[in-house]
């Protein structure tokens, strides 16, 4: 009996602070990813011990679904980050160029720190809810998380806000 084929193995998740929303978000996608990746690898293991050969296509589709979700995932952290970053010093140069420049009243700092959380909670949902859609279409790859909300898949591993 000759060895099964082999994937590559499954580099560890990246860190994700489940401080945050998107942290949160990021940390449960990657959990809903290794779930389905280690289900795909049983699956794949198990049909070639009882047929011999491996089962090609519905696999090789499934983890090219799950590069997929994973290189979107982290395109969009990295985009939510910049993002949040470059609000944050827009904010601080306008807040300096404010009362140095015209001599207006510091009280514009709480103006711009109001304009600041907005913007970076519309960020952070935003980036949050791609990252919940990245999640769905991963747990629909296996048949057992396929029937959990995101939501529901969030809350059983206490990562829900």
């Amino acid at each position: 009996m000759s060895a099964p084929p082999q994937r590559p193995s499954r580099p560890p998740s990246p860190a994700a602070d489940t401080s945050t929303p998107i942290g949160r978000a990021a940390a449960g996608f990657y959990l809903a990813f290794e779930a389905v990746d280690d289900s795909d690898r049983l699956r794949e293991a198990a049909n070639w011990v009882g047929s011999q050969q491996a089962p090609e296509s519905d696999s090789r589709q499934k983890y090219l679904a799950l590069a997929t979700a994973i290189t979107k995932v982290e395109q969009i952290r990295r985009h939510a980050g910049r993002t949040l970053r470059d609000i944050a010093a827009t904010a601080s140069n306008t807040a300096a160029r404010l009362t140095d420049d015209t001599g207006l009243s510091p009280d514009i700092n709480d103006a711009i720190k109001a304009a600041v959380r907005h913007e970076s909670v519309a960020v952070c949902e935003r980036a949050v809810r791609m990252i919940n859609h990245q999640t769905r279409l991963v747990l629909d790859l296996d048949e057992v998380t396929a029937a959990m909300t995101v939501d529901d898949w969030l809350t059983s591993h206490r990562l829900a806000d």
